[in-house]
């Protein structure tokens, strides 16, 4: 069976409320208001927060990150000392603006819409694909077994894609998007074996996609990890407690 028969058997056994190809090639996916999309000074959301915190627990000296979906670049401004490089992309360019005026040398970032095809400039491999938001704005099934191909051929050895299951369920409201994109983990391991990838939870709320032998925490970065998070809950507390003038 071919990949497209298998899409097609695909859509009618799990996805029938979804289009299985929008026959757009130029710019797919579906763009509504610009305030549902744009993060760029908005507060960490809580699935990116859960990503970022499992992601402090890996050794990451010399690692590269692709950040799907920039936001606030609260990931660039966070991790950007302890790696080797961070690729950012948007399709938001409030988004963009803000990463670039955060002056971070190692955190090039370029206008994409990713359900177009990352491109020939974003050049693999990536240790972690970051994407809390896989599916909401999607408009058919190929484009987003294409956007996972992209991801799989991008993935250095023992590399991962993360996301979370919050993520996968949001659909703005009044935004125009077709709620059955509201991906349950079965929803996206389905599409990910298609693509080659193999999901699996991370506790209750994260989600990894790999090719298999996929990297796990080391004792040593976990502990540091602690400290890091030790020391500013701290640090939050001190400022709480600091008497006002």
């Amino acid at each position: 069976m071919t990949s497209n028969e298998r899409l097609a058997q695909l859509t009618a056994e799990r996805f029938e409320g979804l289009p299985r190809s929008c026959g757009n090639s130029v710019d797919p996916g579906v763009v509504t208001a610009a305030d549902w999309r744009d993060w760029s000074r908005n507060e960490t959301s809580v699935d990116q927060a859960r990503i970022e915190d499992y992601l402090d627990r890996f050794p990451l000296a010399g690692k590269r990150i692709l950040h799907v979906g920039i936001g606030n670049s609260s990931l660039a401004r966070k991790f950007s000392d302890r790696v080797g490089e961070i690729v950012g992309i948007s399709i938001d360019p409030p988004e963009l603006a803000r990463a670039q005026s955060l002056g971070l040398a190692n955190y090039p970032t370029v206008e994409r819409n990713k359900y177009a095809g990352l491109g020939l400039d974003i050049e693999g491999p990536f240790d972690f694909i970051i994407d809390n938001n896989v599916t909401s704005a999607c408009c058919c099934l190929t484009h987003l077994l294409g956007l996972l191909d992209g991801y799989r051929e991008r993935l250095a050895p023992g590399g991962q894609i993360l996301t979370d299951r919050e993520g996968l369920g949001w659909i703005p409201q009044a935004a125009g998007l077709n709620p059955r994109w509201r991906f349950t983990l079965e929803d996206l391991a389905s599409v990910a074996e298609l693509a080659g990838l193999s999901a699996e939870p991370i506790g209750a709320n994260l989600v990894t996609l790999s090719c298999g032998g996929r990297s796990t925490p080391t004792a040593g970065a976990r502990s540091a990890s602690l400290v890091r998070r030790g020391a500013k809950a701290l640090s939050r507390r001190a400022k709480r407690l600091r008497p006002r003038r």
